[in-house]
């Protein structure tokens, strides 16, 4: 990478340079260069990252229908809008007679991390309650259940893969066999 800035730092100084030739084709070619440059560290950057947590070995091993609450906002921490959307979660899951499914599945697994905050696999609710959520604007989204292998005293490794490789994930720990299932909801 030193490499890289230091071919990025000489081709800036071209172009100082024959910027005061106004001579455009060097100036142009002297950009194209910079850009190179440029794409060619951000590339070695992003590839540097995905091999960071490349030594979480994780295996697929179903995917099912969920039912969840989609978030309104883009930072739901800010203000009180998490507490209010805990609120019309459980309403709406009390209302649809859900509420007893969705707890018997989250006490069987425990959340470590996430940015999904209201789900329950819809097999584990009746039609009636499946119109209701819909109805109070929950939607069906399909979720992969990725179990991820290996002998892990913290999560925070695993976390961070999370974070790095999923868009809407929970990370869980599911409680009858303390393995670490990743929940990726395909939103």
């Amino acid at each position: 990478m030193e490499q890289d800035i230091l071919a990025l730092k000489r081709a800036i100084f071209e172009l100082e340079k024959n910027n005061s030739s106004n001579d455009k084709s060097k100036i142009l070619s002297n950009i194209d260069n910079i850009i190179s440059i440029c794409e060619s560290l951000k590339h070695n950057i992003e590839k540097q990252e995905k091999n960071m947590y490349k030594n979480i070995k994780c295996i697929g091993i179903n995917t099912i229908s969920f039912i969840y609450k989609p978030m309104l906002v883009k930072n739901y921490f800010e203000g009180d809008y998490i507490i209010r959307f805990s609120e019309q979660r459980t309403k709406d899951l009390q209302e649809a007679k859900a509420l007893h499914a969705h707890n018997e599945f989250w006490i069987q697994h425990r959340t470590i991390k996430g940015n999904v905050f209201g789900s329950v696999p819809k097999e584990l609710l009746n039609e009636k309650s499946i119109k209701s959520l819909l109805r109070s604007g929950w939607k069906e989204v399909e979720v992969d259940i990725i179990e991820v292998k290996g002998d892990y005293k913290s999560p925070k490794e695993i976390v961070k893969f999370c974070e790095n490789t999923f868009r809407y994930y929970i990370l869980l720990q599911e409680e009858s066999t303390n393995a670490y299932l990743i929940l990726e909801y395909k939103i």
